[in-house]
């Protein structure tokens, strides 16, 4: 007596169907996405006012700039406007005042207070926006 069940498991060309399906879903997916909700460039980023009482010399100010956190911090030599985000894998760095250092907690890279890379996977420095002084306002992202 035998026993004609169906195989729980695909046949080569179901697999191989559903897998291409896969594929042509993600990249439909990512094609609709993009042209939805385009991405914000540098160049298309509204620039940040902040009023020069509001960032005593040895302060800094966090504001949000392209959409993603930015740090402004302010010193005897000028200003310095750093992106938050790590060039790794995209985390959010925190400042860290006592360590004089910015930190990734994601996977523990370093950089120092100018966005360079002390240690950890980050590839490059953390990105460095435009800053301007315009009477008594700092604007981060004006374009030249």
């Amino acid at each position: 007596m035998s026993d004609n069940k169906p195989s729980i498991f695909l046949s080569r060309r179901q697999f191989i169907f559903t897998g291409a399906a896969a594929i042509v879903a993600a990249w439909l997916g990512a094609w609709f996405q993009s042209r939805l909700f385009p991405p914000t460039t540098i160049a298309q980023a509204t620039p940040v006012e902040i009023a020069l009482a509001d960032l005593p010399v040895g302060a800094s100010k966090q504001v949000t700039y392209a959409g993603a956190p930015a740090l402004v911090m302010r010193s005897q030599d000028g200003v310095l406007a750093l992106s938050l985000v790590c060039t790794h894998l995209g985390c959010i760095v925190q400042w860290q005042p006592g360590n004089n250092q910015f930190y990734c907690p994601c996977h523990d890279g370093k950089y120092d207070a100018f966005g360079d890379v002390v240690s950890g996977p980050p590839p490059l420095p953390l990105e460095r926006l435009t800053v301007k002084l315009a009477g008594d306002k700092i604007v981060v992202g004006e374009s030249a």
